[in-house]
């Protein structure tokens, strides 16, 4: 059985809170060993430039240390922080829920909307999605991981995502794991018909790939 890390890039001593994200591989690929481990200065998680910078050094010396027990490596933030790096210097596959994400978006659809906590899409969107990108939209209100939790939160997200569908998109993705915590896929089912593409079970999917490939 492969071993894989699951890195939250928030922090937080609430077990149940953070294996989420694990539970949602688990669920689809039982096939893989995971485990959960968290940077330990970070309570907001990464939601700015100025989280991110700070956020770096953590997530190089956390997988530095955990990489001897591990075959492979999610990082599991849709900005991809470090992820350039971390594939160039850690002998095992890593893969960034940004990243999977967009692949898994690109199979979808072609008219991509994508919903996420910044003001402005990750660069590993924009990047990976080019000309598909029809459109990125920050709900309002929603500026960190905590707020996508809160009621106001969560009607905000609605909102843009049914804006997204009224402007054509064909297919919605998440730039924020955070919303993989609240399920914010299921969350707007009731209000749109566009599937949603989830960057925590896409990372996962394309884990399995990867190290089904050897």
């Amino acid at each position: 059985m492969k071993r894989v890390g699951i890195l939250r890039v928030v922090t937080s001593s609430d077990r149940e809170f953070l294996e989420h994200h694990q539970r949602l591989v688990q669920a689809d690929h039982p096939e893989l060993a995971l485990e959960t481990r968290c940077l330990p200065d970070q309570p907001r998680g990464i939601h700015d430039a100025e989280s991110l910078i700070h956020a770096l050094p953590q997530i190089e010396a956390l997988a530095s240390e955990w990489v001897c027990d591990l075959d492979g490596l999610i990082v599991s933030c849709a900005a991809d922080p470090g992820l350039k790096k971390l594939k160039a210097t850690l002998p095992i596959p890593v893969i960034g829920a940004g990243e999977a994400c967009c692949e898994k978006a690109l199979m979808m659809g072609s008219h991509i909307g994508a919903i996420g906590i910044e003001a402005d899409a990750p660069p590993v969107f924009r990047a990976r999605l080019k000309g598909r990108l029809m459109r990125y939209l920050q709900p309002d209100g929603v500026e960190c991981t905590h707020d996508i939790h809160t009621e106001e939160g969560k009607l905000a997200i609605i909102a843009a995502a049914q804006a997204l569908e009224g402007q054509g998109a064909d297919v919605v993705a998440l730039a924020c794991t955070g919303m993989a915590t609240t399920d914010v896929a299921m969350l707007v089912a009731p209000y749109i018909r566009l599937p949603v593409v989830n960057p925590v079970r896409a990372a996962g999917d394309l884990m399995s790939r990867r190290l089904s490939r050897g």
